[in-house]
């Protein structure tokens, strides 16, 4: 049910987009959507998913090594909070800083190699999926706030969908915060 549900989904939400009135939300999510992929197309699913890994690598780097940069750190640094803030985010930064280049070199050889229009159209499907999963987890969000009470939430085209959607996926979600999740009055 589920499956068949994700596979609709797209088929279901234009119906109810055909036949409804659009709210700020639709025009939110579609704008999500088309922005994610505009981006996406741009910079190629190389360099996006080489952008993500560079976030996580970052995060990994500045999280495992924290604690030795904090001995290097000058002592007119003081403040414990202080220097560990600062040592994450040089740590951070720098890492990223790195990556990056590292991304743009890779990019820069798709594109010799002639991949560059396979990289976009995949960066296409790219951008969709990281914009809906940006929808989904604003929709998990809208759930925990009085929002789906409110009338451009209520005539919203898109609503049932994103409700669907949104109730599909709570249940990964810790159940303490996915029994809060609610879209009815």
């Amino acid at each position: 049910m589920n499956l068949e549900f994700i596979v609709k989904w797209p088929i279901i939400a234009s119906y109810d987009v055909l036949k409804l009135e659009m709210t700020i939300l639709d025009y939110a999510v579609f704008s999500i959507l088309a922005i994610s992929i505009v981006l996406s197309i741009v910079r190629g699913m190389v360099r996006e998913l080489l952008s993500l890994v560079s976030w996580v690598i970052a995060f990994m780097v500045a999280n495992s090594f924290v604690m030795d940069f904090i001995r290097i750190l000058p002592l007119s640094i003081t403040g414990e909070s202080f220097r560990m803030l600062i040592s994450f985010s040089a740590l951070f930064l720098s890492t990223l800083l790195v990556m990056s280049m590292l991304t743009i070199l890779v990019s820069s050889l798709i594109k010799t190699a002639g991949l560059g229009l396979v990289d976009r159209f995949f960066g296409a499907l790219f951008g969709f999926v990281r914009g809906a999963l940006i929808v989904l987890l604003m929709t998990l969000l809208a759930g925990l706030t009085s929002f789906p009470q409110e009338s451009f939430w209520e005539k919203a085209a898109l609503r049932k969908s994103l409700e669907t959607a949104a109730t599909i996926a709570a249940p990964w979600l810790p159940y303490d915060l996915s029994k809060q999740i609610n879209y009815k009055n």
